[in-house]
């Protein structure tokens, strides 16, 4: 009965007619956070927001950590499942004292954290859509991922407003080393990013509704 059908990705849209069948058209929307994030300071850390489950591969982020030069640290915001593996990995691999879990925030903190952060780290495994590139775009900050990522390939491209690197913690740890030693560079790809983010708002999803009614 539908007369048209919409997507929030890219990514989604292809699940649909893989395994369905339908054709559907892209809507992109803003995060929930959106009108209230800003640029801040670039600080030391890079940050890594969302649930801590597998598909999430934030075991990735912390084995980077492993390469990555001090005093770069990595704030990890979110709960899950993989809470205590993942701090039993980072003591592990030696880098509890530069890997902070600070579980779920308030929406405040979580605003400060992005503006405040050099970088975002965000590399789930084929994510639908990903709010966090979004917020981290729109708080001026370039953001990591991985060749296998999904939806955060629609807006993260290398070299122009962030890093797209292998799955690897190697390569991920030399991503998140290039932006720590080129702050500059690295204000630069987050400019680029926030161009790309700012163009996505609730009007323009309510007028491409319209045209469609």
């Amino acid at each position: 009965e539908c007369r048209r059908l919409f997507t929030i990705a890219k990514n989604t849209a292809s699940r649909l007619k893989r395994f369905n069948g339908l054709n559907s058209e892209l809507l992109y929307h803003p995060p929930r956070l959106a009108d209230r994030l800003q640029s801040g300071l670039q600080g030391n850390y890079v940050l890594s927001v969302g649930r801590l489950e597998p598909v999430k591969r934030v075991d990735l982020l912390i084995r980077a950590m492993a390469f990555v030069d001090k005093p770069t640290k990595l704030l990890i915001v979110g709960e899950g499942s993989q809470r205590d593996p993942l701090e039993t990995l980072a003591a592990k691999f030696d880098v509890l004292d530069r890997v902070e879990f600070l579980g779920r925030v308030q929406d405040e903190h979580l605003i400060r954290l992005y503006a405040d952060s050099l970088a975002v780290a965000y590399t789930p495994y084929d994510e639908d859509y990903g709010y966090v590139t979004l917020e981290a775009f729109l708080s001026h900050k370039p953001v990591i991922t991985a060749t296998d990522c999904g939806g955060t390939l629609e807006f993260v491209k290398d070299g122009v407003n962030g890093k797209i690197c292998d799955p690897a913690e190697e390569a991920i740890a030399v991503a998140i080393n290039t932006l720590a030693g080129k702050r500059e560079h690295a204000a630069s790809l987050g400019a680029a990013g926030y161009e790309i983010a700012r163009q996505i708002t609730w009007d323009g999803v309510i007028e491409k509704l319209v045209e469609s009614s």
